[in-house]
């Protein structure tokens, strides 16, 4: 049992070492509770909105902000300048793949915070990546990456459940 545990929170960590810019980058919009939309109220072909309300200019600023922050300092931490391009780049493709999920969400004609399990999970990380992969970090192997998909689950259901009992968040998803 004890063996399960540290190799569990050693995945912990190594994702958190990989992905914190990206996760910083997803979870700092909900401190804002209004903004512009970055669709501006446009519709879609299907008379839907393009993202919604819930996707702003501030948001993404914001988001973007903390994200590079965090990239800057883990990488002066780390003593490895990768980690400024790849935290960068993962704080912006989380924004991205977020509001991908967004416009299939509205495609859906699922409303602003009505669930969508898995994709809402999931998102901002297949989007950071999708983008950090395109600057040249590469995962050990897929079980890493199939592994990190599950613990970005579980971590991600407990942050929101927290900014939901702060009420910083209206749903608990």
């Amino acid at each position: 049992m004890v063996d399960i545990i540290s190799i569990f929170i050693g995945s912990v960590l190594i994702l958190m070492r990989d992905f914190i810019a990206a996760m910083v980058a997803n979870a700092s919009p909900v401190f804002l509770n209004r903004g512009t939309p970055i669709d501006r109220g446009r519709v879609f072909v299907d008379g839907r909105r393009l993202l919604g309300d819930g996707k702003t200019f501030e948001g993404y600023f914001l988001g973007l902000f903390f994200g590079y922050t965090v990239a800057v300092a883990e990488s002066l931490l780390l003593n490895d300048s990768h980690y400024i391009i790849y935290g960068m780049m993962g704080a912006l493709g989380a924004l991205v793949g977020d509001s991908v999920s967004s416009f299939f969400k509205r495609r859906l004609g699922l409303k602003r915070g009505a669930p969508l399990p898995i994709v809402d999970q999931l998102d901002f990380y297949i989007g950071a990546a999708a983008f950090m992969w395109l600057v040249g970090w590469r995962p050990p192997r897929i079980s890493y990456f199939l592994g990190a998909a599950l613990i970005i689950i579980i971590v991600h259901r407990l942050t929101n459940y927290l900014a939901y009992r702060l009420h910083l968040k209206d749903v608990p998803w």
